[in-house]
């Protein structure tokens, strides 16, 4: 077989399923796992389960480095955090100069920069790479995010492209930049994903609780939209409305309280660090925390007012804030990766960030287009407001997002996504906000001065 052309540690689910992708494309693939108590067999019997791909079962970690050919390119795909620098430290005396070490995991994106400061100081790379889509996405064809040095690029990048979704024609793979810049933009592709599926959920909420619709009904619904909400997390919720066992429908079964990983409280608090508004992310965020307060909930929980008739109005009114709540959610994200470009030095091209989240992975959807359209229209865009066709979509669901969640509020239920959507939209077309009043007031017992409308580059303060 002789040396392979790329290594993958880690055989775990997602391991698996990149390393059988990676191989079907022609790829000889060294393995290797970690002998953890209970897994001493994994990777024999990955090899021997995938005996028709090119692989090869390595025995100890010095057999996995030296079954790859120099240049040395090699994927993690272990948990996240110390298990990462714990590896590196492991690798490192077994690698030769210009050997890449590829972190598939979601890393903190700060990690990411120490990390490949520390590997160059060491004549190796380190690229952090982010990949969206799943198991499935990850054997089919995920959405990858790399970025690192030009000379991991040059090799790495060839094999990623025939690893990556198709869409358009075109590989859903970009070079994102240096760094952690990949790792930055699938953190944030997953506080997009959270306002994303909150939204559904919020959606969903109303249907079920004040229309009081059937799970059949509410997937109905949702397969009526327009085209342009055609996507994987609409898809799937979908399916997940229609799901029975027996009798019973399962969405019915599961409880209301859901979990959440590092990336989106990460998109949160890095937008704060570097002063950029993303309330609709927050939300989203905010809510899954907010449901963990289960027998708080509990105790305190009134049920809905009474149940209105559904009509087809108020199926185009769902339609078009929904379009405008998601639209929000995703103008966000895209401000808060192009301001940490600008921030950190990245040269991000924005239109191929959304791009590549066309296909594989977890947020692609026929909203994309519309983006990289504003981005190809007025290249260098800092805000999505002023792209004409992205504003014409707000200014068009605005109304009906606030339909939506006035009556949300009207009959007692929580819609945190579309309020925030809605305030931000207010908010930023509004050329006087009232924060006149807090400058005055922070002047007043802090004495933090105030600018005037006359003269405002010159601090004021006044003796309250």
């Amino acid at each position: 077989m002789g040396k392979s052309k790329i290594g993958l540690l880690g055989l775990g689910v997602m391991g698996k399923s990149l390393a059988r992708n990676i191989a079907d494309k022609g790829n000889v693939t060294s393995v290797y796992n970690i002998p953890f108590p209970g897994e001493e067999t994994v990777v024999r019997d990955f090899v021997s389960t995938f005996d028709d791909l090119p692989f090869y079962g390595a025995e100890d970690m010095e057999d996995f480095v030296q079954s790859i050919e120099p240049p040395r390119m090699i994927i993690l795909m272990i948990k996240a955090g110390a298990p990462v620098d714990e590896m590196m430290d492991k690798l490192a005396p077994l690698l030769s100069e210009n050997d890449m070490v590829v972190d598939a995991g979601n890393s903190f994106f700060k990690d990411t920069e120490r990390r490949s400061k520390s590997y160059s100081e060491k004549g190796l790379h380190f690229v952090g790479m982010g990949v969206s889509g799943g198991e499935e996405g990850a054997l089919k064809g995920p959405s990858i995010m790399p970025s690192g040095t030009a000379y991991a690029k040059s090799h790495l990048l060839p094999i990623l492209q025939k690893m990556a979704a198709v869409a358009g024609g075109d590989p859903c793979v970009e070079w994102v930049g240096p760094g952690g810049a990949g790792h930055f933009v699938k953190m944030v592709h997953n506080g997009m994903e959270y306002a994303d599926m909150q939204l559904i959920s919020e959606v969903y909420d109303v249907c079920k609780t004040i229309f009081n619709l059937s799970n059949e009904e509410i997937a109905n619904i949702l397969e009526g939209f327009s085209a342009i909400h055609k996507g994987y997390l609409l898809e799937i919720s979908i399916d997940i409305l229609r799901k029975q066992e027996g009798d019973e429908y399962v969405l019915d079964t599961i409880l209301d309280v859901a979990g959440h990983k590092g990336t989106g409280k990460w998109t949160s608090k890095e937008a704060l660090d570097l002063g950029i508004a993303v309330p609709t992310m927050t939300a989203a965020m905010n809510q899954r925390i907010i449901s963990s307060y289960k027998s708080l909930r509990s105790s305190l929980g009134s049920s809905p007012k009474n149940h209105i008739p559904f009509t087809t109005e108020w199926a185009e009114i769902l339609n078009k804030g929904f379009l405008m709540a998601r639209m929000q959610g995703h103008i966000e994200g895209f401000h808060l990766i192009q301001d940490a470009s600008n921030d950190y030095n990245w040269n991000i091209n924005m239109r191929e960030v959304a791009s590549l989240w066309r296909g594989g992975c977890i947020i692609r959807s026929a909203m994309l287009p519309v983006f990289m359209e504003a981005f190809d229209t007025h290249p260098g865009i800092q805000h999505l407001y002023h792209a004409p066709n992205i504003m014409n979509i707000l200014e068009d669901g605005y109304d009906s997002a606030r339909k939506i969640n006035a009556l949300a509020a009207e009959h007692g239920r929580s819609t945190p996504c579309f309020s925030a959507a809605i305030q931000y939209y207010l908010s930023v077309r509004s050329e006087k906000l009232p924060i006149n009043m807090i400058q005055a007031q922070r002047d007043y017992f802090g004495a933090h001065t105030y600018r005037t409308i006359e003269d405002p580059d010159t601090p004021k303060h006044t003796d309250w």
